[in-house]
C-alpha cells in the first residue's frame, strides 16, 4: 500500500514539475515577442502561435502513432477548447488594448488560478487545502508587485476588466475540459487539435491586421519560437502534466510564467529591479515551492 502511495505521489511530482517546466516556455514568450519586427500585432502572433503548435503537436502525435485513431478528435467537446483557446486569446489581447498591459495581465493571469480552484471544486470535487490558499495567495500578490512596477499610466476601463475575466475564465476551462478529455485520448492529440480549431475561430486577425511582417527574418524566427518551443513544447509538457495534477493545483503552478518573464527580462531586456520586482519574483517563487512539494 505504502508502495502504491510512493508511486503515486513521484507522478504527482514528475506532473506539477512538468507544468512548471510548461510555464517556464510560456514566461519566453514576451521575450521573444520583444524582438518581433514593428507592425507585428500581438494577435496576430498568438494565432501564429497556436496554430504552429497546433501543426507541430499533431504531426508529432501522428509520426509517433501517440493517435491511433483520428475519429475520437471528431468531437464536439474539441470545439469548447479550442473556443477556450482562441476566446483567451482574443479576450487577453483586447484586454492588454484597452487597460495596458500591467493592468490587463494582472487581471487575466492573476484570476486564473481562482477560477480554476473553483472549477476543480465544483466539477472534480477537489478539496482547496490551506497551503493551496497560501500558495495562490502568494503567487498572485507577486504577480501584483511584479505590474506595480510597471511605468505605463494606469487605465480602468470596464470593457477591459471584463475581457481579461473572460481569459482568465476561459483558460480555466481549457484546463479542466482537456485534463477530462486526456484520460480516455492522446494528451498531444486533445492539445493540437483544440489549437487548430482555435486558429480557425481566430482567423479574423489575419484580415485586420497586416502580415507582411511575417516574411522577414526576424519576424520568421520570432514565429517559429514563439509555435514550437513556447507554445508547442510547452503544451507537450502541460498535456503530460494534466494527467496527474489536479485543476486547482494547474492554476497555482502556471503562475511560474510571470516569474519567468520578470527574470528574462532582467537578464535580456535590461529591466530595472526594483524592491517590488524582486519582491514579486520572491513571493512567486516560494509559491510554486511551497505547491510542488505539497503532499
Amino acid at each position: 500500500m505504502l508502495e502504491n502511495k510512493d508511486v503515486f505521489m513521484n507522478e504527482v511530482l514528475k506532473g506539477r514539475l512538468l507544468i512548471v517546466a510548461a510555464a517556464f516556455l510560456w514566461g519566453t514568450s514576451g521575450t521573444a515577442q520583444a524582438y518581433a519586427p514593428a507592425g507585428a500585432s500581438p494577435a496576430v502572433l498568438g494565432a501564429l502561435r497556436i496554430f504552429i503548435a497546433g501543426i507541430f503537436i499533431t504531426s508529432f502525435s501522428v509520426f509517433n502513432r501517440r493517435i491511433k485513431n483520428l475519429s475520437e478528435f471528431f468531437s464536439p467537446v474539441l470545439l469548447l477548447t479550442g473556443l477556450c483557446q482562441a476566446v483567451f486569446q482574443f479576450g487577453y489581447f483586447s484586454a492588454i488594448k484597452l487597460t495596458g498591459v500591467a493592468v490587463g495581465a494582472m487581471v487575466a493571469i492573476g484570476c486564473s488560478p481562482v477560477f480554476a480552484g473553483m472549477l476543480g471544486v465544483l466539477f472534480d470535487r477537489e478539496k482547496l487545502g490551506i497551503k493551496w490558499f497560501v500558495s495562490t495567495f502568494l503567487a498572485v500578490t507577486g504577480l501584483f508587485l511584479l505590474m506595480a512596477q510597471s511605468h505605463e499610466s494606469v487605465k480602468i476601463e470596464s470593457l477591459g476588466i471584463l475581457l481579461a475575466l473572460v481569459a482568465g475564465f476561459s483558460y480555466a476551462l481549457f484546463t479542466l475540459v482537456a485534463k477530462r478529455l486526456i484520460k480516455t485520448r492522446s494528451e498531444d492529440g486533445v492539445i493540437g487539435v483544440s489549437f487548430l480549431i482555435g486558429t480557425v475561430f481566430m482567423i479574423i486577425f489575419f484580415f485586420i491586421y497586416p502580415l507582411n511582417w511575417i516574411l522577414s527574418s526576424n519576424g520568421i524566427g520570432v514565429v517559429l519560437y514563439l509555435g514550437v518551443i513556447s507554445a508547442g513544447l510547452s503544451y507537450m509538457c502541460y498535456g503530460r502534466g494534466l494527467k496527474y495534477v489536479k485543476v486547482s493545483t494547474v492554476g497555482t503552478l502556471t503562475l511560474a510564467e510571470p516569474l519567468t518573464a520578470a527574470v528574462l527580462g532582467i537578464f535580456l531586456l535590461n529591466e530595472p529591479v526594483t524592491f517590488f520586482s524582486a519582491a514579486g519574483m520572491l513571493f512567486i517563487l516560494v509559491s510554486q515551492i511551497i505547491m510542488v512539494f505539497n503532499r
